[in-house]
């Protein structure tokens, strides 16, 4: 059955704060420019006077999460709905050209990717809470880490900048979040931090040779005596701080480390 009427939500209306509406962001490789997603339909501006560009001009088709996909700018990687399915394709960040399938078979939602610096892998986070590595160039796909009480998500995933290898957190069976490094030729991933205490947001120097990441390993209360006659519990009001792994066994002098 077909009612000709006019609907208010299917009407033309002018949307006054378009900021309500994003949903994603990413900044271009030399933050000359940010790839916007607004209401399944993604935009690349210019951080200084020049064109916003419409990349994607498909009626019908949502759009989520567009990553400039590699260190020239020129491509972006934005989740799709064109084919069916959520899938991965490839769009040029300038509005000219065609777009590229790059993933096929998905068997669950894919919530969000992380491409490489190089522009050869990509990391997807997939619904069932599976990890998987996309090589772009041979279409191969394996599966990195599964975990059942996560998703893994933005801060959680950090690429190295030569992009062989990267960082990814996961829970251990005791609940505590953990880090690990993912060597991408080998696909082996070893744990760097403690599963006593919960750490994650990892983020590499730009020399390799170091790993930041926020850890709750600062456990002063601030009740005095929370062990005294009336047993008050302990209150920790600032658990969280930065820390930094050297990658190496080396010895480093830290870049925060005084000079002495």
């Amino acid at each position: 059955i077909t009612l000709t009427s006019d609907f208010d939500h299917l009407r033309e209306k002018w949307i006054t704060k378009p900021m309500d509406y994003l949903t994603h962001t990413s900044l271009s490789p030399t933050g000359d420019r940010v790839a916007l997603t607004v209401r399944g339909q993604v935009f690349v501006a210019p951080a200084g006077p020049g064109r916003l560009v419409e990349v994607t001009r498909q009626s019908g088709v949502r759009y989520r999460q567009a990553n400039f996909a590699a260190a020239d700018g020129k491509t972006l990687i934005v989740l799709s709905d064109e084919s069916g399915e959520v899938e991965f394709w490839r769009a040029p960040a300038n509005g000219i050209g065609p777009r590229a399938q790059l993933t096929r078979e998905g068997d669950t939602l894919r919530v969000e990717g992380f491409p490489s610096p190089d522009g050869n892998w990509l990391l997807s986070a997939e619904r069932n809470q599976d990890l998987l590595l996309f090589n772009l160039k041979t279409a191969e796909k394996r599966r990195v880490a599964i975990s059942r009480q996560r998703s893994f998500d933005n801060p959680e995933i950090a690429w190295s900048h030569d992009s062989q290898w990267f960082a990814f957190v996961n829970d251990h069976a005791n609940g505590f979040s953990v880090i690990y490094l993912c060597d991408v030729a080998t696909g082996t991933a070893t744990a760097v931090t403690s599963e006593r205490t919960n750490s994650g947001s990892p983020t590499w120097s730009r020399d390799g040779k170091w790993l930041y990441f926020l850890s709750e390993r600062s456990l002063q209360s601030v009740v005095q005596a929370p062990w005294g006659l009336r047993q008050p519990a302990p209150f920790f009001d600032k658990p969280v701080k930065i820390y930094q792994l050297a990658l190496s066994a080396a010895p480093k002098r830290s870049p925060f480390q005084p000079d002495d």
